[in-house]
């Protein structure tokens, strides 16, 4: 492609979730001057990578969907991996997405020019595009987070992260080590204990487990819901609420909070033996980690063929691991270790026109309004950036209020005829403190690690209440967060 052609006016990161939601609503608006730069050589951002056994969504499909593209014949309430895909393999072609997308390219540096008030990215395979304004839709949870054991470069089994599951790959007859408990793999392991002579589950805490109810739809269902979309926007919109409620169950000081563990408790101990009791169920309260919903995974972890280790992995040898209780030889081993996150897109090399990084702008703490925009970076947006995850409802919400923040921020300034849009330091200062200081009194905040939390105690993630204040948030812009030059 001639250099001179790699100009548009928006160039979007990702062609996951987040880069399709900006894409169909910059067509939507009759823009036509956009491009995707995507690593990978298909849609589907984490639906693409993430296609281990029984990978699926634990938000109800209907929700985890696009408002502007409803689908009717979901297959069943929580989606797995291949239909999800497939749904968003099947908007971008509907939409006429994929012409704008350019597979296979690796953003290697986006660097911002005081000049000419533009953006300059270049990727791994040597193209340059130049933008006005760039949008990262990369996410929160793209890149796998293996642990760096002493010795794994002498182990001599297989080796692979949840996230890179190998087409090969077999596990029929042998013996396995499983490292964390996160939410793939509470998915993938009843189909690996099915498979193994015996699997090892290496745990360093217990999860809540909350129980999954997973019905199928059926063809008559299907039938009324594509005859009736109205009936479709009724239960979408159930479901949402249904959701939605749920954040009370995640502030610590609600009443709400102390009946949802006792009744997790409850209903996990029912389902636990008392030797396994202390091993599986966890003594912090629910939300801190990350709540999991699975329909097998306390049965399967108390098969014959399956061994918790709660004790730390000290290294791996050339036949298997080591902890304080001696050597456990295994023929291959899974890492369900999840992804890194607390790094969120500062992981691009992103610079800004003082020549200063985004990576050193957010050494301490990736300071941002809303998830949307940081200082001293103008013209660019994230998509579901920092402080945006969220523990009780669909984030493909979240995106869409932020997509549409965004296009009425620049649809502002080309009324205005202004070149840059940039959020102001005091209003990201007024943000961050305000949504950690509610972070500290919620769930999140309680005495535990997880990947919501730094090791300064700063949640870094997660919105810190209902999705429904989020986009009250950001109905309008705010002209006094925002300079516009």
């Amino acid at each position: 492609m001639a250099a001179e052609s790699n100009r548009v006016e928006y160039l979007i990161v990702g062609a996951g979730m987040s880069g399709i939601c900006m894409a169909a609503m910059l067509l939507k608006r009759g823009e036509r001057s956009f491009a995707i730069l995507e690593r990978s050589q298909e849609v589907g951002g984490t639906w693409l990578e993430n296609h281990y056994p029984n990978s699926g969504c634990d938000v109800p499909s209907y929700l985890y969907s696009f408002s502007f593209a409803p689908k009717h014949d979901w297959s069943q309430k929580y989606a797995r991996q291949p239909e999800i895909l497939q749904y968003f393999r099947d908007v971008s072609d509907q939409l006429g997405i994929r012409p704008f997308i350019s597979f296979g390219q690796t953003v290697t540096e986006a660097r911002f020019s005081n000049q000419t008030k533009l953006w300059t990215v270049t990727t791994s395979s040597g193209q340059t595009w130049q933008c006005r304004f760039l949008v990262s839709a990369v996410g929160q949870l793209s890149t796998p987070a293996t642990p760096r054991f002493e010795g794994a470069e002498l182990y001599q089994g297989k080796a692979w992260h949840s996230a890179r599951w190998p087409g090969d790959a077999d596990v029929t007859g042998k013996t396995v080590a499983v490292v964390g408990n996160g939410a793939s793999t509470i998915q993938f392991l009843p189909e690996v204990v099915r498979k193994a002579k015996h699997v090892t589950l290496y745990q360093r805490h217990p999860s809540w487990i909350h129980p999954l109810k997973n019905p199928r739809y059926s063809d008559r269902w299907h039938r009324m819901m594509k005859r009736f979309p109205v009936l479709q926007s009724l239960y979408r919109g159930y479901i949402y609420m249904d959701c939605e409620y749920r954040i009370i169950a995640l502030w610590d000081t609600y009443i709400a909070h102390t009946i949802y563990r006792w009744w997790l408790d409850r209903n996990m101990r029912s389902k636990i033996r008392k030797d396994l009791q202390p091993v599986l169920v966890p003594n912090y309260p629910p939300g801190c980690k990350r709540i999991l919903l699975s329909s097998d995974f306390l049965e399967t972890v108390q098969q014959p063929n399956v061994t918790i280790e709660t004790a730390s992995i000290e290294r791996l040898t050339q036949n298997g691991l080591v902890t304080k209780n001696g050597e456990t030889q295994v023929d291959c081993i899974i890492y369900g270790t999840g992804f890194e996150t607390h790094p969120l897109v500062s992981t691009l090399n992103i610079i800004n026109g003082d020549g200063v990084s985004l990576r050193d702008a957010w050494s301490q703490f990736p300071s941002t309004y809303y998830g949307l925009a940081t200082p001293n970076f103008p013209n660019l947006f994230f998509l579901y950036g920092p402080n945006t995850n969220l523990g009780h409802n669909s984030i493909i919400y979240m995106v869409e209020t932020q997509v549409q923040h965004v296009l009425n921020l620049l649809q502002e300034s080309a009324s205005k005829g202004t070149q840059t849009v940039e959020v102001r330091k005091d209003a990201v200062e007024q943000f961050v403190a305000l949504s950690q200081r509610k972070l500290k009194k919620s769930a999140w905040g309680a005495g535990c690690s997880s990947w919501y939390k730094s090791a300064d105690g700063t949640i870094p993630n997660n919105w810190y209440t209902s999705t429904l204040w989020y986009r009250w948030c950001l109905r309008k812009p705010t002209p006094d967060h925002w300079l516009l030059r």
